[in-house]
């Protein structure tokens, strides 16, 4: 064949609308790679001993759900004579394929990491959606990342932080259907995977359902496009759908509870809760007994100033185990209480977060062991869209202020727990 002949190399049609839509969200793309990259150096490259996520998907893999147990110093719950990780599961099914992979030498943190990622990038795909501008989204982002625990959980990876970051991922994929197609089957899958990662998360589905039949999201996200909002949802099909994705997840949650326990319902933190030396040995973990000392620890336990024979000692300020208040840490989320409009959605959302909230609020630990207060990651999507709604418009110079005070709180607390708690791996 002539050179004339030849027909001229075109790119491919895949490569084509794969590179055209990298350029159209190359500022997204640069976000979660800068997230990523940065929460990863943070890390170490550790691989968390407290893999209980990896131990369960191996425990699955061979046919059943108790653990191999090293010792004490890892979260789980003795019956029967075998140990058994009391947390939600959806994370094991996540470390699966590593699992299979790697076996046991699988790296949760690596996965955590990955996460950190992702949540951003939703709550990214979230505001520009609702019409947030792009410096007071950048503010926002900056505060999500580093001003809540979500960097400081990604880059340790423990059991309770992934299980964090997988409910919080699930959430903003939520919010972010509702905010466009909100499609019932979508909808279900995340609310399934928030649940199965924090069971407190059981308490945001009525804030889907409403969200899904409103279209209260779907339509601040049209008005940010100057569009008229038209509702063409099929309710009932997106109701049906939901429904059934739902009781698949009760059967599978039922199913889960007898394979373990041989009961429909999870009594693992009953039972942590009576073998913990920090529990009682009869009773329920949960209990407005314990509500003062979570209002404490949420809103008033202070760092601790370090000090020997009346002079400050270098760091200057410790981390009790317990954590520091969100006062302290992510003061930014007072923003929230500037939300008005639309005020049907804003009551939504302060229900939602406070639905959420409730279990945390009465459980007999505030999260123990952590910077900050890590229990608020259940709730703080709902705050987020709230400080969102707030600041579309004009982010306040001050709300800039305390999203880089909050920031700068957290990459502190990676500091200190790097520097002090955890040197090594």
């Amino acid at each position: 064949m002539d050179a004339a002949e030849r027909k001229p190399f075109s790119t491919p049609p895949i490569v084509a609308r794969l590179w055209a839509t990298a350029l159209r969200n190359r500022e997204l793309i640069a976000i979660v790679a800068v997230v990523y990259v940065l929460t990863l150096l943070s890390s170490h490259f550790r691989s968390t001993q407290f893999n209980n996520y990896v131990r369960l998907a191996d425990a699955i893999r061979h046919g059943h759900l108790w653990i191999d147990y090293p010792g004490r110093w890892l979260d789980a719950a003795l019956y029967n004579g075998k140990y058994y990780v009391v947390d939600a599961p959806f994370p094991a099914l996540l470390m699966m394929p590593f699992v299979l992979l790697y076996g046991t030498d699988a790296n949760q943190t690596a996965v955590a990491v990955g996460l950190a990622a992702v949540i951003v990038g939703l709550a990214y795909g979230l505001l520009r959606r609702l019409g947030v501008p792009r410096v007071t989204r950048l503010f926002l982002l900056l505060f999500l990342w580093a001003g809540t625990d979500v960097w400081w959980c990604a880059e340790l990876g423990d059991v309770w932080f992934i299980a964090h970051l997988c409910a919080m991922a699930a959430v903003f994929g939520a919010l972010l259907e509702l905010s466009g197609r909100r499609r019932g089957w979508v909808v279900g899958v995340f609310a399934l995977a928030a649940f199965f990662s924090r069971n407190a998360e059981l308490f945001a589905i009525g804030f889907f359902a409403y969200a899904l039949y409103t279209g209260d999201l779907a339509r601040v996200a049209a008005a940010a496009r100057g569009e008229e909002f038209v509702d063409t949802l099929d309710r009932r099909k997106a109701f049906r759908t939901l429904g059934a994705w739902l009781s698949l997840g009760l059967l599978a949650w039922i199913g889960y509870n007898e394979a373990t326990w041989g009961t429909v319902v999870d009594i693992g933190h009953t039972l942590y809760f009576h073998q913990d030396s920090w529990g009682e040995k009869t009773g329920s973990p949960f209990g407005l007994i314990y509500l003062p000392y979570q209002i404490y620890s949420f809103f008033m336990r202070a760092p601790v100033f370090v000090e020997f024979r009346q002079q400050a000692q270098w760091p200057i300020l410790n981390v009790d185990n317990s954590g520091v208040a969100l006062t302290f840490t992510s003061p930014a989320l007072v923003l929230a209480f500037l939300a008005r409009r639309p005020l049907r959605l804003v009551v939504a959302l302060w229900l939602a977060a406070a639905f959420v909230a409730a279990p945390d609020f009465l459980y007999y630990l505030n999260g123990w062991y952590q910077f900050g207060m890590r229990h608020a990651l259940d709730f703080e999507p709902f705050l987020f869209v709230l400080m969102a709604l707030a600041v579309r418009s004009k982010m306040p110079r001050w709300g800039m202020l305390l999203c880089v005070y909050s920031a700068a709180a957290g990459a502190w607390g990676v500091w200190w727990w790097n520097m002090v708690m955890r040197t090594g791996s």
